[in-house]
């Protein structure tokens, strides 16, 4: 069979029907390595399936996803992995609104932010958070209006105003990346290693997300315990997780689409292979969940019920993070294409103890998991 491919300075990108004819390598290094702990039993929500259709019939109606090509890029998220797998333990009504959540906020992303740095921050966030009518109303402010009305029922005023501040954390953060990404894929020198990573661990969009784990949790964390210096170290390692893993499953997308990628620009900045770039990238993701580990058994007490739900929401987290992983390396959305160098596949695979994901079967495997080491 004839291989569709691109070659970019030695780099092949080969589709994903063609690549299972190719004789390559995927080197034993390459594996993002998680402990049992990290890993929910199942690994995928039950209800992923009910969820993925609900969250597709809401997005249309409110316009999103009806015409074709947007109805195939919203079959490519997989909707129901995304919110399944990152939100395995979670009961079916908020599992479905975090899901809603973040496959608008993807589509969104995708569809106006990652276009264009003029969209109205303050318009989503009347929007989201009901302070005032949105002006300039749109498919998609009307769709967040209706999450932000569905949260206001159940949550604080303390809690919302959290979630508030970091979606504008991350608003803002976008705009940045976007003109970074969009100068980049002009011909533009690359940025800064150190700078797209901390803006990367922004832009993934995790720090909103811790709050919308205590909304499934059931819990509300203090200012108290989000300002913890442990706290503070942990979520910002965790976003670190999701990002890596974001830029290593969707290299061949981004290199397809010359968009800022971790890989890509240690490499350029580094004059290093491409493939000691990626297993760079892979090294840092391995030292990363290690240092969450010892970190969370530096966690402080904060007495009685308070650590439950401290230990709850931790491991939470940690789900969170490998679903998000496990999706990046198996949704459509990434795994479209492959790159290749030579003889070696530039995948890296989710490896478990004792057992292995493998990242193109998109096989859901049961594990065992360790309980929570603190």
């Amino acid at each position: 069979m004839k291989s569709e491919m691109n070659v970019r300075n030695g780099v092949e990108i080969v589709s994903a029907q063609d690549f299972p004819w190719r004789e390559v390598e995927v080197p034993a290094s390459f594996e993002l390595r998680f402990p049992q702990r990290w890993i929910a039993q199942p690994v995928q929500n039950r209800y992923a399936a009910a969820i993925e259709r609900e969250t597709l019939a809401w997005l249309r109606s409110y316009g999103i996803g009806k015409s074709r090509d947007e109805a195939e890029k919203l079959r490519k998220f997989n909707c129901g992995m995304y919110g399944g797998y990152s939100l395995p333990t979670a009961n079916y009504q908020t599992a479905l609104l975090v899901t809603q959540f973040i496959s608008l906020w993807l589509f969104w992303d995708d569809a106006q932010v990652e276009e264009g740095d003029d969209f109205c921050v303050e318009a989503v966030l009347e929007a989201l958070t009901g302070a005032a009518e949105p002006h300039a109303p749109s498919r998609y402010l009307a769709a967040w209006a209706d999450i932000g009305w569905r949260l206001r029922r159940t949550q604080s005023a303390a809690w919302l105003g959290r979630l508030e501040s970091t979606m504008r954390e991350w608003l803002e953060n976008a705009k940045l990346e976007t003109r970074l990404a969009q100068a980049f894929k002009r011909g533009a020198a690359c940025p800064d290693f150190a700078t797209l990573f901390d803006c990367r661990t922004i832009s993934i969009g995790m720090f909103p997300t811790f709050h919308l784990i205590e909304f499934t949790e059931g819990i509300e964390l203090d200012e108290s315990f989000h300002q913890h210096k442990t706290v503070v170290a942990l979520k910002r390692l965790a976003s670190r997780l999701v990002g890596l893993g974001n830029d290593l499953g969707g290299l061949a997308k981004d290199i397809n689409n010359r968009w800022l990628n971790l890989v890509l620009v240690l490499m350029e900045q580094s004059s290093m292979m491409i493939e000691d770039a990626f297993q760079r990238v892979v090294d840092i993701h391995n030292a990363d969940v290690e240092e969450f580990d010892l970190l969370a058994l530096e966690l402080a007490s904060w007495g009685g019920e308070t650590d439950a739900f401290v230990c709850g929401w931790v491991r939470a987290v940690r789900h969170n993070v490998f679903g998000f992983t496990l999706w990046e390396s198996t949704a459509e959305r990434y795994q479209e294409y492959k790159a290749v160098v030579g003889k070696k596949a530039l995948i890296a695979p989710i490896a478990l103890a004792p057992a292995h994901i493998n990242p193109l079967a998109q096989a859901h495997k049961k594990t065992g998991r360790d309980e929570l080491g603190q």
